[in-house]
């Protein structure tokens, strides 16, 4: 079985799309540039993306169907964004699995900025859940 990630086409926008959404995850203003693609034998494994609020970095609709968790494959997701993602000092995210993202280094914050309150509202909103549904963990970059 073949495991690729690659950065996404203008062709995998609706399928991302759609399975975002049934998975709750963001997907206002999906971009094909920030957006990663697993596909496992051909088939839409797993993605994510990595979006910019102003001066700020977040990690954002990752999400792994269902026949392929625990695989390793959002550890792949997640571990390419980061990479990806020119953040300087730190990138967020909002997540229900904090225990999760915690392995990659990132830790809880009270301290959030305005944007990513904002863009957490909306979503939380747009799925009927309440906004403190979420929790805003943060990466930050040790020189």
């Amino acid at each position: 079985m073949t495991l690729i990630l690659r950065k996404a086409s203008g062709f995998d926008l609706k399928n991302v799309k759609t399975h975002a959404e049934k998975l709750n995850l963001d997907s206002e203003k999906l971009e094909q540039d920030k957006l990663y693609i697993a596909e496992k034998n051909d088939d839409l494994a797993g993605f994510g993306r990595y979006k910019k609020h102003g001066k700020i970095y977040e990690i954002s609709t990752v999400g792994v169907l269902g026949q392929y968790r625990k695989t390793g494959i959002g550890k792949l997701i997640i571990e390419k964004l980061v990479e990806s993602a020119s953040f300087e000092n730190e990138i967020w995210l909002t997540t229900v699995i904090p225990g999760y993202f915690e392995k990659f280094g990132f830790s809880i914050c009270c301290d959030v900025p305005r944007e990513l309150v904002l863009k957490a509202k909306r979503i939380c909103k747009k799925f009927k859940k309440p906004v403190d549904f979420n929790v805003y963990m943060k990466l930050e970059k040790f020189y």
